[in-house]
């Protein structure tokens, strides 16, 4: 049969469980941390893309890309440098400096419908990997030409034509900070774990010394002990039931083990007698071994000790059968006429009677008594004495 240990059971349920839990917790902390870097950097560089857009103007002598280098010193310098290139119509109509710096100092050209924006993976020209996004759109006229620049277009059936840019940024220190997060959830994770575990096995075994100190009162209790009743220091709810039951149990024990012990000392008691005259008769059959009238009178002494032996035993035997139990009642006997039986082979008995005294009781238990009574009463009355025995019938 496999052994299982609810100690083990229980850090091991509970640990599973509050660790699965905590780490779905993390994973989904994780999964929505991951989402806004992705969002916020996506986000940052859409607001770059908007914020180049703005700087780009048309009038009526033509676009300009009004761009000051020192306001924006990361599309100029070799630091961590960003891209950008405008098109107009197919042809390249701006770049950033930093484009200049590389062999690779142009990007692809993107067909895209007016208010379009995508983003690629690609590598950038200093050889970091990144994103570029690109973006359609109309440059802004100046105010003071907005409404002859519309005159303008009315009248020649034109319309202005989009624009396009691309700007390039660097994703490694945003999937560096990806991978930082990542880690570190996942440090917290197997940290959490090992916590867990530790703050389970900890509880645990704390929440189980009750019951490790009622095993130890179990194993400490001895039914020869006085006291032999298990108390609980701690009252705990869960073991008062079983304190109880176990309690019940010893008490049960305790009475069988006080009843063994009164069998062992009833039949040490009853056999002490006969065992010393049957000691004295075996010392006079040697001290006289050649008396044949001792003899005889030896042989049937003997048998009646034994027989009184037997009777001895019976009674004891039942007397501790039925201890417990009730005795069955279906005998119906005249106990003047037992009397008389069982008092055939006692000479010192005076037998004072009712003729006819009918009994309804349990025979066999009835004799074993009365035996019982007459040879402690034969054995144990004074010398040149006798036994009176007076039975009568009455209506209580």
């Amino acid at each position: 049969m496999k052994v299982t240990s609810i100690h083990n059971r229980l850090i091991n349920s509970i640990s599973f469980s509050i660790t699965l839990v905590t780490v779905a917790i993390l994973l989904l902390t994780d999964i929505v941390v991951d989402n806004w870097i992705h969002q916020e950097h996506k986000r940052a560089a859409e607001n770059k893309v908007n914020l180049l857009t703005t700087l780009v103007k048309e009038d009526l002598d033509g676009v300009e890309f009004d761009f000051a280098g020192e306001f924006m010193p990361e599309f100029e310098g070799e630091s961590d440098p960003e891209y950008y290139q405008l098109w107009r119509e197919t042809e390249i109509f701006e770049k950033s400096d930093t484009l200049s710096l590389f062999s690779i100092n142009a990007f692809e050209y993107k067909n895209l419908d007016l208010g379009k924006r995508i983003v690629e993976e690609l590598t950038l020209p200093d050889g970091r990997s990144g994103q570029i996004y690109y973006y359609s759109f109309l440059p802004q006229i100046k105010t003071e030409d907005r409404a002859l620049y519309n005159t303008r277009l009315r009248n020649t059936g034109n319309k202005q034509e989009p624009m396009l840019i691309a700007y390039a940024i660097s994703a490694e220190k945003h999937n560096i900070l990806m991978w930082l997060v990542d880690i570190s959830f996942l440090a917290a994770a197997i940290f959490v774990t090992f916590l867990v575990r530790k703050l389970v096995k900890t509880t645990v075994k704390r929440g189980l010394t009750p019951l490790e100190k009622f095993s130890n009162d179990i194993k400490s209790i001895r039914l020869a002990d006085t006291c032999h009743e298990i108390v609980l220091t701690h009252q705990v709810t869960e073991l008062i039931p079983i304190q109880e039951s176990i309690n019940t149990f010893i008490s049960e024990n305790k009475k069988l083990y006080l009843k063994e012990q009164r069998l062992t000392s009833d039949i040490a008691h009853e056999l002490k007698t006969p065992i010393a005259e049957l000691i004295n008769l075996s010392e006079v059959s040697i001290k006289f071994p050649n008396d044949v009238n001792s003899s005889i009178k030896l042989g049937k002494d003997v048998l009646e000790i034994g027989q009184r032996l037997e009777r001895i035993v019976e009674s004891i035997l039942l007397l501790h059968r039925y201890n417990n139990n009730k005795l069955e009642k279906n005998d119906i006997f005249d106990v003047s006429q037992k009397l008389e039986e069982l008092t055939r082979n006692y000479k010192s008995v005076h037998l004072d009677c009712e003729e006819s005294i009918l009994l309804t009781s349990n025979l066999f238990a009835f004799e074993i008594i009365i035996s019982n009574l007459l040879n402690n009463a034969d054995n144990y009355k004074p010398i040149n004495s006798y036994i009176k025995i007076s039975c009568a019938q009455t209506d209580v």
